[in-house]
This record gives C-alpha cells, structure tokens and sequence, in this order.
C-alpha cells in the first residue's frame, strides 16, 4: 500500500506510476524525485521530426508555391505537429524521471505558445518545446527565458516578426510600426508579473528594444534571425536603465536583466508553488524558493532542490486538481498503457474532450492552474465519461482494488474502496477508480 510520501512523490512530484514504479518510489520517495535531478535534460530524440529551421526554410521557399502546393505544405505542417504531439506524450508515459516531464510541461505552459486560432504558429509549435523548453528544464532561467524569446513560435505568435522600430529604415519606408505583445507579455507573463513594477512606458521601451527581432531570411539561427534594418534606432529606458547598442544585444542584456530582477524571482517562486503545493502556498514556501531562485542565479536545479525540501510540499493536503492532459498521463501510466493501444489521436481527442485541447491554450497565459478553474458539473461529468471509455478500451486485468490500494494507499477513502471492490468486473472498478475524486487529486 502506497504511503502518505509515495503517493505525494509519484502524483504531487511525478505524473503518476504503475505497480511496478510505486514499488520502487516507496523505499525512499523523496531520494526518487531529488535523483531525478542528477540526470540529463530530458530530450525527445527522434530524427523524424523537423527543426524550426527547417520549418522557416520550408515557409520561406512557399512564396512562389502553387494553391495546391501550398495546401500540400499545410497538410505536411498538421502531420508533422501531430508527430511531434505524439513523441511528446509517449515519452511522458514511458519516462524514468516523470519530475523532469512535469517541469517540462509547467514551462511549456509558464511560456506558453498556442494554435488556437493562429495558423501561422503550426510549422514551430511542435518543436518549440524541444528546442527552447526542454534543453533548459535543469539549467538557468535567463537562459531557457533568451531561448524562448527568440525561437519562431514565440516570435510568430506573439507577432514580434511583425514588430518595426517607427524610426527604423523599414519602419519608415513601410509605414509600419511596433507591436508591443512580445515585450508585454514577457514582463507580464514570463518575468516581472502584472505587479512587478513595470509602467506602460516600460512596456513601448522593450518592445523598441526587441524590434528587429524576427524569423526566416538567409542568416537564419534555428529560424531566427535579427534585422538591423527593422530595429528602432537611438536608446531606450526600460525599468531605469537604458539601453543604447543598437543591436540584438540590446535584447539580450534586458531579458537577462529581466530573469535576475527581484520581482521576476518572487514570480517564479509564487508559480511554482501554486503548481506543486497547492492553489494557496504559505507565503514562507514562495519566499523560500524566491531567495534560492535570487542566491542561486536563477539556477533552475537549485530551486527545484529547495521546492522538494519544503515541509509543504510533502504535508500539504492533496488538494490540486489534475489538469487533463496531467490526468490523461497519470491513469495512462497507471495501468502500464501498452503499445499497441497508444493511438496518439484518441489521447488528443480525450485532451479535447476534458477541456485543455493539446498546444492550444486560449491566450498567452496559458492554462490556468487552480481547483475552480476544472471543477465544474460539466467537467467532472467528462472525466467520468471519459474514465468509463478508457477502461473499456484498454480491458485492463489487473484486480481494480489492488491497484487502488497501491496507487493511493491512505489517501483513498473506504467509501471508495469500497464502490471499487464491489463493481461488476473489472473494466467497472477501473472506471470507478479513475473517475474518483482521490485519484483526480495530487
């Protein structure tokens, strides 16, 4: 039977486990999830899939493209995302350090890119967590933030590549001028925080700073690429310090400015918290991981140390609920999912299903993250519908009640347990399980 910290390192640390994972978590749960940070990045390594540069080389040489050959060229771009989607899940539902996925997916979603409703996001978003997330997850926040800022998902969805200095040469012949989404949600979203301290002055500053700053073009890195000839000319003052190089070094130095600003490390801390812990952490737990974010240098692997170290994040009740995909993953992982029934496109229309449709967050905030946010009549009624379509599917024949018994352990009311051990068979127990409100909790 799963203990109080088994069960915390495998759901509230991991993204849920199987027999035979729980048994190895339970002879040291916190030594199980502190490991996982001594390995490397965790990289999706997988030939088939295409590279952003490719991505902009391919858009770049559509210009001349027929009708069909363009929709030839979308076709290509949905498979490929599909493709990307798919070995994105497969190796959350077979990874050794599930700690390491779920930071990745909190980051995916901390900086978040989206399809929703912009097409021209579709050839990068799926290498976009490969490329700016994923090679970061156990380094330095500035640069995992640099690489985000500069990678074409971001830059095409928050229309950077359409940002021009009004007084840049291609500002001036274009009479086209700045478009502020980039810088705004870099300082609202990604670093400062909404009450960080940044004016709207703030705001028009960096995005002067980061005009020129675009994608495609023949001195492509990774599809990007800057453009002294959009860049905003003359200096600039962003939070009382002034930039004035005139080039893309401007950008860096005031994103690097921005990840060691006090405010952005109070941010951080008061994220990570509300994801791990609950959806109202002790001030003490945020202010904990802010000074190992500000000691440490935004070194990522020294804040998760801290986080794992609270006394919070282990006595806390499991009050946080699962966000779909988390919840999808986690009764995946639970019943060992073979192979042979992982179709990648049952999972993304579960995803829609449930809510939170994959890679398409409504706005640059993301998915939210708190309770009643996901606990609505409607949403409880999908999973359990949902619950009842997997079970049956997968006609899993482990013993429902042993495995809830495992899984859970103390957490799991006798009440439960008990409507468990006495379904009809059981696909039933296991519908029963996955629909509980225990196992919809970390």
């Amino acid at each position: 039977m799963a203990t109080k910290d088994t069960y915390i390192a495998s759901q509230r640390f991991g993204l849920g486990s199987s027999f035979h994972e729980l048994e190895e978590i339970s002879n040291n749960p916190r030594g199980w999830v502190k490991n996982q940070l001594n390995y490397g990045a965790p990289q999706i390594k997988d030939s088939s899939l295409q590279s952003s540069k490719a991505m902009a080389s391919e858009l770049q040489g559509a210009r001349n493209f027929s009708v069909e050959k363009k929709q030839e060229q979308r076709k290509f771009f949905r498979q490929n995302l599909n493709k990307e989607l798919s070995a994105r899940f497969y190796m959350a539902l077979t990874s050794e350090t599930p700690f390491l996925e779920r930071l990745v997916l909190f980051w995916n979603n901390h900086f978040t890119v989206s399809n929703h409703g912009k097409g021209a996001v579709t050839p990068y978003v799926g290498a976009y967590e490969r490329e700016a997330i994923r090679p970061h997850v156990l380094g330095n926040f500035e640069d995992m933030l640099l690489a985000v800022a500069k990678h074409p998902a971001m830059l095409t969805y928050l229309d950077n590549s359409r940002s021009f200095g009004p007084n840049s040469q291609f500002g001036k012949n274009r009479k086209r001028g700045l478009n502020e989404n980039l810088a705004r949600e870099i300082l609202e979203l990604h670093t400062l925080g909404v009450h960080g301290g940044y004016s709207q002055s703030d705001v028009i500053e960096f995005a002067k700073i980061l005009t020129g700053w675009t994608v495609n073009g023949t001195r492509q890195i990774d599809g990007f690429q800057f453009i002294p000839r959009m860049h905003e000319p003359g200096s600039k003052t962003l939070l009382g310090k002034t930039y004035s190089s005139g080039t893309m070094a401007e950008g860096e130095q005031a994103l690097r400015d921005l990840a060691r600003h006090p405010s952005t490390a109070q941010f951080v801390a008061t994220k990570l918290a509300i994801h791990f812990l609950s959806d109202t952490p002790s001030q003490q737990s945020i202010d904990a991981l802010s000074r190992s974010f500000t000691a440490n240098r935004g070194n990522l692997k020294a804040v998760y140390e801290t986080l794992i170290n609270l006394d919070e994040a282990w006595d806390a009740p499991q009050t946080k609920m699962k966000k779909p995909y988390e919840y999808i993953i986690s009764s995946c992982r639970l019943v060992s999912l073979p192979k042979d029934k992982l179709k990648f496109n049952l999972i993304s229309q579960a995803a829609q299903q449930l809510g939170e449709p994959i890679m398409q967050a409504p706005s640059p905030a993301g998915w939210p993250e708190k309770q009643d946010d996901w606990l609505t009549p409607n949403s409880i009624m999908s999973r359990v519908e949902w619950a009842q379509g997997f079970s049956q599917l997968i006609r899993n024949d482990d013993n429902p009640y042993a495995l809830a018994k495992a899984a859970l352990g103390e957490n799991i009311s006798e009440e439960t347990l008990k409507w468990i051990e006495r379904a009809p068979s059981p696909v039933d127990g296991l519908a029963l399980l996955l629909a509980s409100p225990e196992w919809q909790r970390r």
